[in-house]
């Protein structure tokens, strides 16, 4: 767990050069803004594929990586690069022998964050860029979605979303988002029916007793999105691959990330249920609610192919629809599911008096599930193609005229 003065600390008493090793998005953003706000004074970039004498900003320099390489006991390295490229890069720096390396990505951040929200207003003020919401969702959306955010007057699916990341706090949220929690909720609102088995709960992994799991079984974190292991062979699992994945993710306030509020606060365990499906052959079946009424489908599939994830939309008569949003549109055809009414109502019914929020399901076996609920999909900041799409769904979502003390525009 790294705090803002574990991170101040690590520069404070060096007397030689900083480098930002990455200079693309992460290294002139989130990195950048971090080391800056601890005090590190950044006197270049390095990169493989940016030319040297380039000014990314502040007036620094790309540098050649031999001038690292030949410099690299007097220079500390901030390595700041996306999860594809990360384990190559290390090995470029170790081959060339930099040791010196520090590892900052959005887990750093997060808990660089966590500590900083629990300091003093002055500590506060030095983070602002990345500690304060707006401040840091405006430079990161428009990056992402290729046009500036409006909190004021939002008009888009993607800004409206972050409007309610600012704004909407029902506390009901938080439990429809915690794994463990939102069983419970699903089975008062739905039906015990309708949620997938528990297996168990642990608070760590060290504390979960293998010995009581059947050989196929899911363990996921209940606080965050991603954290999975999927266990087909008991007998072949990586334990300690699967630790580190797992006890990485509970290291973090997910919140931080991309500030959806529900997050916030939800308990930090670790759930085991049912391996319930060959995941190449699952399907998800995800429906976009507004105050109550789901208004279209999308489906994920193909995960597992070469050219990866395809997002599909559909009506709710299942007619394939002319958008994408970031994820190419499958070209197979997409059997519709057997229980697609059933679905419908059963996404209503989550998400009364909700402005927005997606609820997922999976039918397995002749049987509907509810996989889980999330109010932000793709953080609010996927780019829709054709881009109009984004507003047009922007409408469907109705924001009250002040909630929270906020309030916005109407023409």
């Amino acid at each position: 767990m790294i705090t803002y003065l574990d991170l101040e600390e690590f520069y404070r008493n060096w007397p030689g050069e900083a480098c930002i090793f990455g200079a693309g998005k992460i290294g002139k953003g989130l990195a950048y803004d971090l080391l800056r706000a601890a005090g590190i004074r950044i006197d270049f970039y390095c990169d493989n594929h940016v030319v040297p004498g380039t000014v990314i900003q502040d007036g620094i320099r790309v540098r050649k990586p031999q001038y690292l390489y030949e410099n690299k006991d007097d220079v500390k390295v901030f390595l700041a690069v996306g999860s594809r490229y990360r384990d190559s890069i290390f090995s470029q720096l170790r081959e060339n022998g930099v040791k010196d390396i520090f590892l900052v990505d959005s887990v750093v951040m997060a808990q660089v964050l966590e500590s900083v929200d629990k300091a003093d207003a002055k500590i506060k003020a030095r983070y602002h860029a990345l500690y304060d919401d707006r401040e840091y969702l405006a430079p990161r959306f428009r990056e992402r979605t290729g046009y500036a955010l409006d909190f004021e007057q939002p008009r888009t699916f993607n800004a409206k979303l972050q409007w309610l990341k600012l704004y909407d706090h029902n506390p009901r949220y938080t439990t429809m988002v915690d794994k463990l929690a939102a069983k419970q909720y699903v089975a008062d609102k739905i039906g015990e029916e309708y949620v997938i088995p528990l297996l168990g709960v642990w608070d760590g992994f060290d504390g979960i007793e293998f010995e009581k799991l059947p050989e196929r079984f899911v363990l996921k974190c209940t606080h965050d999105s991603g954290s999975v292991v999927l266990v087909d062979d008991k007998g072949k699992l990586d334990y300690e691959k699967a630790k580190s994945k797992l006890d990485a993710a509970l290291s973090v306030n997910y919140f931080w990330m991309g500030r959806e509020w529900p997050y916030k606060n939800a308990q930090k365990k670790i759930i085991a249920e049912p391996y319930m499906e060959e995941p190449e052959n699952l399907t998800d079946y995800k429906f976009l609610c507004f105050n109550g009424k789901p208004r279209m489908i999308f489906t994920c599939t193909e995960r597992f192919e070469p050219d990866g994830l395809k997002v599909t939309f559909f009506d709710l008569d299942w007619k394939k629809q002319n958008f994408e949003r970031h994820y190419p549109a499958s070209g197979k055809k997409i059997e519709k599911p057997e229980n697609l009414e059933l679905m419908i109502r059963l996404a209503g019914k989550l998400s009364e008096g909700i402005p927005f929020v997606r609820v997922d399901f999976y039918e397995i076996h002749g049987r509907v599930y509810c996989g889980e609920m999330t109010f932000f999909p793709g953080g609010g900041m996927e780019e829709f193609s054709p881009e109009e799409w984004d507003e047009t769904l922007g409408g469907w979502i109705e924001l009250p005229r002040s909630l929270g003390g906020a309030s916005w525009r109407v023409d």
